[in-house]
């Protein structure tokens, strides 16, 4: 498995982007860490993975915070040794979302 013993967090994790990678993510062997701002949706998706055999974690973060990622991030490093993956998969810059910028 191309990801066997990796670690990754998925910000946004609950999302349809963020979901789908976390869960390609975990078949490849990864421990997931979802992280989002809706514990349920996230929940959910962690079920899915564990229902299927992986390993998966849940967070409450705001993947637009840069100090809550950095804090999660880091906690997730000092649990498990270190971070080989981590995956932006559901926020938009506002220039993005309100048809702004170039």
């Amino acid at each position: 498995m191309l990801l066997e013993n990796k670690k990754a967090i998925v910000y946004g994790g609950s999302g349809s982007v963020g979901g789908a990678v976390a869960r390609a993510f975990a078949r490849e062997g990864a421990r997931v860490f979802l992280a989002g701002r809706t514990l349920a949706t996230l929940d959910e998706v962690a079920e899915q993975i564990r229902s299927a055999g992986g390993v998966a974690e849940t967070a409450q973060v705001d993947a637009l915070d840069e100090e809550a990622v950095e804090e999660h991030a880091d906690a997730v490093a000092q649990k498990t040794g270190g971070i080989d993956v981590s995956f932006l998969g559901g926020a938009f810059l506002d220039t993005l979302a309100t048809g702004g910028g170039s």
